[in-house]
């Protein structure tokens, strides 16, 4: 033991030495800092607060680990080395061009970030094939153009140690499919919102680590013909927003971790493969927008996938009946989905009712049943919810009066407010962005209730619970509105037009700051400002709060709420919807994963 201490302790006392000496006396190679210096001088202008750079403060550090954005490992005894480059949104402009080397000969570098800039031109191939140490790429938020990989570097036997390659929100054009051969290693891949076309490609399936895939918003056309057998790590994946015909791959069932399942808005037809049951891990399925068929099939699989806490299926089974549920195997065996907290089934012309079986999901948040053919009455079970903050059944053919439950639910009420934030849905924690004006970190938190353009009758609810949003527009309903609703001062949205109201509009609180159009078409309805027979305003839609062919989607479906200290400003909520341009121009923000 004293001969090995005698061998260490010299050892630790050089180490903690060098620690202590003063900064500077171990600085980056020459080599390192010729290639930063060349990589900077490549550029339209150099890069601020390095040497030789513009903007402002110019860094004279000859020590390039000063500079910014640049980190440095020691190696060896002495030898400081860069090993990350991290120039996000620094504002860089050019073309890459490693023709005499600059990045390329960065020995040790492993991570590089350039996103959220101004870089334009072909992406070089050597940044994917000719870097041995890198693992880390990010050009995604620029303007490359052009081809992902190199055509005639394929006979290039060399093969990349990339984990993360993302190239999004750019607009390359073609993405060779050779590429995934000589990146083994790839977990994740991201090519979202560029002017990809053609095929997926098969060679995707060689990345047997591939754990996130996102090609969203492209114009990838033809059938899903990836061999998901091959990716048994694939935790999401993330096709919507393209031309994909065909049928839902059953392979994506041997994905046994798989989570999040987006293929929103493509021309998938045929029915959800009763294999994906096996996904016992999937917590977000999306499939809106396409042409399935068989909702009883759908929903007798996706019931068993256990996890299943998101399940968007709107705009598909045109003209199908809702399964009303039951216990055997037909087509009426829907037992219910125990954990979902958001479902939308919208726009399917579905005959029927509102299905009992949604009564076994007891965590529901979000239910967007509208704009289906369901009769019958409201049920007032769905009062009973602890989560439910959120409730459209609007454009059926519901009759009946407005439950008093409905009114009453738990989590509208104004003393649950905390309660309630902490359980609305996030859907960014399933890797989705939700875009929302006047909402941070992608959450749906407005209070809704929408029961227009219906057929209910009978009268307003005197009390109501803490609704921002309220539409009862297009109905059939009777009496006077309710004094007590000018008690709801968080009420920003409020429309009863085109009804059989009569009576005094109210004048006090927010009902001042409603518009006339909240109020027409009702002829016994009068005011100090207007009157219940008034015009809506030009250009609104049925409910004077969204246009079907004019504004954007909330579970595909238009949805256009009113916001701000009681003046009608238009808030467009676009559920999973690039606000991006086929041009990429006009970058704004996103949450990312």
């Amino acid at each position: 033991m004293s001969s090995i201490n005698s061998q260490f302790w010299p050892l630790f006392f050089l180490f903690f030495l060098a620690w202590q000496l003063p900064r500077g006396v171990f600085t980056c190679t020459p080599a390192d800092r010729s290639a930063l210096s060349g990589f900077s001088d490549s550029l339209d202008a150099g890069i601020a607060a390095w040497p030789g750079g513009g903007g402002g403060a110019v860094n004279s550090s000859f020590d390039c680990c000063r500079w910014p954005g640049v980190h440095c490992r020691l190696f060896g005894a002495s030898e400081l080395r860069v090993v990350r480059l991290d120039l996000a949104g620094r504002g860089l402009a050019g073309g890459l061009n490693l023709q005499g080397g600059s990045l390329a000969r960065l020995e040790k570098l492993s991570f590089l970030n350039l996103s959220l800039n101004s870089l334009h031109g072909p992406i070089p191939p050597e940044l994917l094939l000719r870097m041995p140490r890198l693992r880390v790429l990010d050009l995604s938020h620029n303007s490359f153009t052009g081809e992902l990989g190199d055509a005639a570097g394929s006979s290039d036997p060399g093969y990349s140690e990339l984990v993360h390659l993302d190239v999004s929100f750019n607009s390359l054009s073609v993405l060779r499919d050779g590429v995934f051969r000589r990146l083994p290693r790839l977990r994740n891949f991201s090519e979202e919102s560029n002017l990809l076309a053609g095929t997926v490609p098969h060679t995707l399936s060689s990345c047997s680590e591939l754990e996130h895939l996102n090609m969203e918003n492209n114009s990838l056309h033809g059938a899903l013909d990836l061999n998901f057998t091959r990716l048994p790590r694939l935790r999401a994946v993330r096709l919507g927003w393209n031309l994909l015909r065909g049928r839902i791959p059953a392979s994506l069932s041997h994905c046994r971790h798989l989570r999040v399942v987006n293929l929103r808005r493509n021309f998938l037809s045929g029915p959800v493969p009763s294999a994906l049951r096996r996904l016992q891990s999937l917590a977000f399925f999306n499939v809106g927008n396409n042409s399935i068929t068989g909702i009883a099939q759908a929903l007798q699989v996706l019931q068993d996938c256990r996890a299943l806490s998101v399940l968007i299926l709107t705009m598909n089974f045109h003209g199908e009946e809702m399964p009303a549920g039951g216990d055997g195997g037909d087509a009426g065996g829907v037992r219910g989905f125990p954990r979902l907290q958001l479902l939308g089934i919208a726009s399917c012309a579905l005959r029927g009712a509102v299905p009992p079986w949604l009564r076994t999901s007891a965590h529901l948040t979000v239910l967007d049943l509208s704009w289906n053919r369901l009769t019958g009455t409201v049920p007032p079970w769905l009062g009973g919810f602890d989560a439910l903050y959120r409730i459209d059944l609007s454009g059926n053919a519901l009759t009946g009066d407005i439950p008093l439950a409905l009114t009453r639910l738990k989590s509208l009420a104004a003393g649950d407010d905390m309660k309630a934030s902490q359980q609305k849905l996030r859907l960014s924690d399933y890797g989705v962005r939700l875009y929302n004006w006047h909402v941070d970190r992608g959450e749906l938190c407005v209070n809704i209730l929408n029961l227009s353009c219906n057929a209910l009758s009978g009268p307003i609810p005197a009390t109501l619970a803490s609704l921002q949003a309220l539409d009862l527009s297009h109905n059939e309903l009777a009496g006077e509105i309710p004094a007590s609703l000018t008690g709801l001062t968080f009420l920003s949205c409020f429309d009863v037009s085109y009804n059989r109201l009569r009576g005094v509009i109210p004048n006090v609180s927010q009902f001042s700051t409603f518009p006339c159009s909240s109020f027409a078409g009702n002829p016994g309805l009068h005011g100090e400002y207007c009157d219940g027979d008034a015009l809506g305003r030009a250009g609104t839609g049925a409910n004077g709060w969204w246009s079907y062919d004019t504004v954007g989607e909330i579970f595909g479906l238009p949805f256009l709420l009113g916001f701000a200290d009681g003046l009608v400003v238009t808030v467009l909520f676009a559920y999973v919807m690039s606000p991006y341009q086929r041009t990429l121009q006009g970058k704004v923000g996103v949450a990312r994963n």
